[in-house]
Protein backbone atom coordinates (compact mmCIF):
# COMPACT_ATOMS: atom_id res chain seq x y z
CA UNK A 1 0.00 0.00 0.00
CA UNK A 2 2.63 2.66 0.83
CA UNK A 3 4.14 1.75 -2.88
CA UNK A 4 0.57 2.10 -4.34
CA UNK A 5 0.73 5.47 -2.16
CA UNK A 6 3.79 7.19 -2.96
CA UNK A 7 5.87 5.09 -6.24
CA UNK A 8 2.85 4.06 -8.48
CA UNK A 9 1.94 7.72 -9.51
CA UNK A 10 5.17 9.10 -10.11
CA UNK A 11 6.66 6.27 -11.75
CA UNK A 12 3.74 6.32 -14.36
CA UNK A 13 4.09 10.13 -14.75
CA UNK A 14 7.76 9.56 -15.38
CA UNK A 15 7.39 6.82 -18.05
CA UNK A 16 4.74 9.01 -19.61
CA UNK A 17 7.37 12.25 -20.19
CA UNK A 18 10.24 10.30 -21.11
CA UNK A 19 7.73 8.74 -23.87
CA UNK A 20 6.51 12.54 -24.50
CA UNK A 21 10.42 13.67 -25.46
CA UNK A 22 11.05 10.36 -27.19
CA UNK A 23 8.00 10.17 -29.23
CA UNK A 24 6.89 14.23 -29.23
CA UNK A 25 4.27 16.37 -28.65
CA UNK A 26 1.91 14.42 -30.08
CA UNK A 27 2.16 11.33 -28.10
CA UNK A 28 2.95 13.65 -25.45
CA UNK A 29 -0.68 15.07 -25.85
CA UNK A 30 -2.09 11.34 -26.21
CA UNK A 31 -0.45 10.07 -22.76
CA UNK A 32 -1.21 13.10 -20.57
CA UNK A 33 -5.21 12.58 -20.95
CA UNK A 34 -4.53 9.65 -18.94
CA UNK A 35 -5.35 9.30 -15.38
CA UNK A 36 -1.83 8.87 -14.03
CA UNK A 37 -2.40 10.69 -10.81
CA UNK A 38 -5.94 10.25 -10.27
CA UNK A 39 -6.53 6.86 -11.05
CA UNK A 40 -3.65 5.57 -8.78
CA UNK A 41 -5.40 7.73 -5.21
CA UNK A 42 -8.21 6.40 -6.47
CA UNK A 43 -7.23 3.22 -6.32
CA UNK A 44 -5.99 3.48 -2.84
CA UNK A 45 -9.57 5.20 -1.77
CA UNK A 46 -10.69 1.57 -2.98
CA UNK A 47 -8.59 -0.49 -1.16
CA UNK A 48 -8.46 1.40 1.85
CA UNK A 49 -11.93 3.04 2.14
CA UNK A 50 -13.57 0.89 0.28
CA UNK A 51 -15.46 0.56 -3.38
CA UNK A 52 -18.59 2.67 -2.13
CA UNK A 53 -15.99 5.17 -1.04
CA UNK A 54 -13.89 5.41 -4.32
CA UNK A 55 -17.11 5.63 -5.92
CA UNK A 56 -18.56 8.52 -4.54
CA UNK A 57 -15.23 10.05 -5.02
CA UNK A 58 -14.79 9.50 -8.72
CA UNK A 59 -18.03 10.63 -9.24
CA UNK A 60 -17.10 14.23 -7.26
CA UNK A 61 -13.82 14.30 -9.09
CA UNK A 62 -16.26 15.31 -11.86
CA UNK A 63 -16.58 18.34 -10.64
CA UNK A 64 -13.03 18.37 -10.07
CA UNK A 65 -12.49 18.70 -13.78
CA UNK A 66 -14.55 21.72 -14.08
CA UNK A 67 -12.92 23.46 -11.47
CA UNK A 68 -10.22 22.06 -13.20
CA UNK A 69 -10.74 23.83 -16.48
CA UNK A 70 -12.03 27.17 -14.45
CA UNK A 71 -8.07 27.22 -12.66
CA UNK A 72 -6.65 26.57 -16.00
CA UNK A 73 -9.06 29.75 -18.01
CA UNK A 74 -8.62 31.94 -15.18
CA UNK A 75 -4.20 31.72 -14.96
CA UNK A 76 -4.51 31.86 -18.90
CA UNK A 77 -6.10 35.18 -18.42
CA UNK A 78 -4.28 36.36 -15.26
CA UNK A 79 -0.47 35.84 -16.77
CA UNK A 80 -1.50 38.45 -19.71
CA UNK A 81 -1.08 40.69 -16.12
CA UNK A 82 0.66 39.39 -13.33
CA UNK A 83 3.44 37.85 -12.32
CA UNK A 84 3.47 33.46 -11.81
CA UNK A 85 3.87 34.18 -7.93
CA UNK A 86 0.61 36.29 -8.10
CA UNK A 87 -1.09 34.08 -10.92
CA UNK A 88 -0.98 30.95 -9.15
CA UNK A 89 -2.51 31.42 -5.71
CA UNK A 90 -5.58 33.38 -7.32
CA UNK A 91 -5.90 30.53 -9.68
CA UNK A 92 -5.61 28.16 -7.31
CA UNK A 93 -8.22 29.97 -5.38
CA UNK A 94 -10.38 29.60 -8.29
CA UNK A 95 -10.30 26.12 -8.29
CA UNK A 96 -10.71 25.59 -4.65
CA UNK A 97 -14.60 28.21 -5.02
CA UNK A 98 -15.47 26.10 -7.91
CA UNK A 99 -14.80 23.18 -6.37
CA UNK A 100 -16.93 23.85 -3.21
CA UNK A 101 -19.49 25.39 -5.45
CA UNK A 102 -19.75 22.23 -7.82
CA UNK A 103 -19.58 20.32 -4.94
CA UNK A 104 -23.10 21.13 -3.53
CA UNK A 105 -24.63 19.79 -6.95
CA UNK A 106 -26.89 16.38 -6.69
CA UNK A 107 -26.49 15.44 -10.61
CA UNK A 108 -26.43 12.05 -12.03
CA UNK A 109 -23.35 10.91 -13.48
CA UNK A 110 -24.64 11.11 -16.80
CA UNK A 111 -25.24 14.97 -16.14
CA UNK A 112 -21.76 15.88 -14.49
CA UNK A 113 -20.27 14.28 -17.43
CA UNK A 114 -22.20 16.62 -19.86
CA UNK A 115 -21.35 19.44 -17.64
CA UNK A 116 -17.38 18.69 -17.41
CA UNK A 117 -17.58 18.71 -21.53
CA UNK A 118 -19.55 21.75 -21.71
CA UNK A 119 -17.26 23.26 -19.28
CA UNK A 120 -13.95 22.42 -21.36
CA UNK A 121 -15.44 23.16 -24.34
CA UNK A 122 -16.55 26.96 -22.75
CA UNK A 123 -12.94 27.57 -20.83
CA UNK A 124 -10.94 26.45 -24.64
CA UNK A 125 -13.38 28.89 -26.33
CA UNK A 126 -12.85 31.69 -23.59
CA UNK A 127 -8.72 31.30 -23.48
CA UNK A 128 -6.99 34.73 -24.53
CA UNK A 129 -5.75 35.00 -28.08
CA UNK A 130 -1.72 33.89 -28.58
CA UNK A 131 0.11 36.52 -29.17
CA UNK A 132 3.47 38.06 -30.36
CA UNK A 133 6.39 35.78 -30.81
CA UNK A 134 7.94 33.65 -27.73
CA UNK A 135 11.01 31.20 -27.82
CA UNK A 136 9.20 28.06 -26.50
CA UNK A 137 11.81 26.62 -23.85
CA UNK A 138 11.85 23.00 -21.78
CA UNK A 139 13.21 22.66 -18.48
CA UNK A 140 16.19 19.92 -17.99
CA UNK A 141 14.78 16.96 -18.03
CA UNK A 142 16.36 15.53 -14.81
CA UNK A 143 14.59 18.77 -13.34
CA UNK A 144 11.51 18.12 -15.05
CA UNK A 145 10.64 14.76 -13.93
CA UNK A 146 11.81 15.36 -10.64
CA UNK A 147 9.65 18.00 -9.96
CA UNK A 148 6.78 16.04 -11.47
CA UNK A 149 7.03 13.10 -9.82
CA UNK A 150 7.33 14.98 -6.30
CA UNK A 151 4.32 16.53 -7.35
CA UNK A 152 2.00 13.37 -8.33
CA UNK A 153 3.84 11.36 -4.88
CA UNK A 154 2.77 14.94 -2.59
CA UNK A 155 -1.02 14.55 -4.36
CA UNK A 156 -1.72 11.08 -4.00
CA UNK A 157 -0.11 10.63 -0.51
CA UNK A 158 -1.53 14.07 0.90
CA UNK A 159 -5.27 13.28 -0.02
CA UNK A 160 -5.47 9.12 0.71
CA UNK A 161 -3.46 9.80 4.07
CA UNK A 162 -6.68 12.73 5.04
CA UNK A 163 -9.20 10.71 3.27
CA UNK A 164 -10.95 9.39 6.63
CA UNK A 165 -11.14 12.71 7.69
CA UNK A 166 -12.21 15.07 4.65
CA UNK A 167 -14.33 12.18 3.62
CA UNK A 168 -15.16 10.88 -0.06
CA UNK A 169 -16.91 14.47 -1.20
CA UNK A 170 -13.27 16.54 -0.87
CA UNK A 171 -11.07 13.39 -1.40
CA UNK A 172 -12.41 13.26 -5.09
CA UNK A 173 -12.92 17.35 -5.31
CA UNK A 174 -9.11 17.21 -4.69
CA UNK A 175 -8.17 14.45 -7.29
CA UNK A 176 -7.52 16.31 -9.92
CA UNK A 177 -6.10 19.27 -8.18
CA UNK A 178 -3.60 21.13 -10.69
CA UNK A 179 -0.39 19.80 -9.02
CA UNK A 180 1.29 18.38 -11.93
CA UNK A 181 -0.39 21.19 -14.18
CA UNK A 182 1.33 23.93 -12.05
CA UNK A 183 4.53 22.58 -13.21
CA UNK A 184 3.48 23.35 -16.42
CA UNK A 185 1.90 26.02 -16.38
CA UNK A 186 3.69 28.40 -13.86
CA UNK A 187 7.25 27.65 -15.78
CA UNK A 188 5.56 28.16 -19.36
CA UNK A 189 4.90 31.41 -17.85
CA UNK A 190 8.15 32.19 -16.21
CA UNK A 191 10.45 30.64 -19.27
CA UNK A 192 8.24 31.67 -22.37
CA UNK A 193 5.71 34.36 -21.30
CA UNK A 194 1.51 34.40 -21.50
CA UNK A 195 1.54 33.22 -24.91
CA UNK A 196 3.38 30.01 -24.26
CA UNK A 197 0.84 29.35 -21.36
CA UNK A 198 -2.17 29.85 -23.64
CA UNK A 199 -0.57 27.82 -26.58
CA UNK A 200 -0.14 24.80 -23.59
CA UNK A 201 -3.86 24.75 -22.53
CA UNK A 202 -5.08 24.95 -25.47
CA UNK A 203 -3.91 21.05 -25.76
CA UNK A 204 -4.20 19.98 -22.56
CA UNK A 205 -8.10 21.20 -21.93
CA UNK A 206 -9.46 19.15 -24.51
CA UNK A 207 -6.91 16.36 -23.39
CA UNK A 208 -9.23 16.24 -20.46
CA UNK A 209 -11.97 14.43 -22.12
CA UNK A 210 -10.83 11.18 -21.71
CA UNK A 211 -10.06 11.58 -17.71
CA UNK A 212 -13.50 12.46 -18.01
CA UNK A 213 -14.71 9.31 -19.37
CA UNK A 214 -12.36 7.21 -16.82
CA UNK A 215 -13.89 8.75 -13.74
CA UNK A 216 -17.84 8.72 -15.50
CA UNK A 217 -17.33 5.24 -16.13
CA UNK A 218 -15.31 4.26 -12.53
CA UNK A 219 -18.30 5.88 -10.53
CA UNK A 220 -20.86 3.76 -12.37
CA UNK A 221 -18.97 0.44 -12.38
CA UNK A 222 -17.78 0.61 -8.70
CA UNK A 223 -20.80 0.19 -6.79
CA UNK A 224 -21.88 -3.30 -9.59
CA UNK A 225 -18.80 -5.05 -9.46
CA UNK A 226 -15.06 -5.60 -7.68
CA UNK A 227 -12.51 -2.81 -7.70
CA UNK A 228 -10.08 -4.65 -10.60
CA UNK A 229 -12.98 -4.84 -13.04
CA UNK A 230 -14.06 -1.70 -12.61
CA UNK A 231 -10.63 -0.05 -13.04
CA UNK A 232 -9.92 -2.19 -15.93
CA UNK A 233 -13.18 -1.31 -17.44
CA UNK A 234 -12.86 2.56 -17.14
CA UNK A 235 -9.42 2.42 -18.03
CA UNK A 236 -10.34 0.72 -21.40
CA UNK A 237 -12.95 2.93 -22.01
CA UNK A 238 -10.02 5.95 -21.53
CA UNK A 239 -7.56 3.90 -24.12
CA UNK A 240 -10.38 3.38 -26.87
CA UNK A 241 -11.84 6.75 -26.87
CA UNK A 242 -8.12 8.60 -27.05
CA UNK A 243 -7.14 5.94 -29.26
CA UNK A 244 -10.02 6.66 -31.92
CA UNK A 245 -9.13 10.73 -30.89
CA UNK A 246 -5.71 10.39 -31.82
CA UNK A 247 -6.62 8.61 -35.27
CA UNK A 248 -8.69 10.74 -36.01
CA UNK A 249 -6.23 13.61 -35.38
CA UNK A 250 -3.75 12.13 -37.47
CA UNK A 251 -5.86 11.50 -40.36
CA UNK A 252 -6.92 15.30 -40.29
CA UNK A 253 -2.95 16.08 -40.86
Amino acid sequence: MFALRFLLAPLLVAAASLASRVWGERVGGWLSAFPFVAGPLLLVLCLEQGAAFGAVSAGKALYGLVALAAFALSYAHLARKWPWWWALPAAWSVYLVTAWSCGMLGLPIWARMAVVFGGLVLAKRLLPEVTGTFRGQSLPIVLDLLLRMVAAAALVGTVASSARQMGPSWSGLLAPFPIATTILVTFAHAQSGAAAVTRLLKGFLPALSSLTLFLAVLAWALPHGRVGWSFGLATGAAVLVQTVAFRWGTSKD
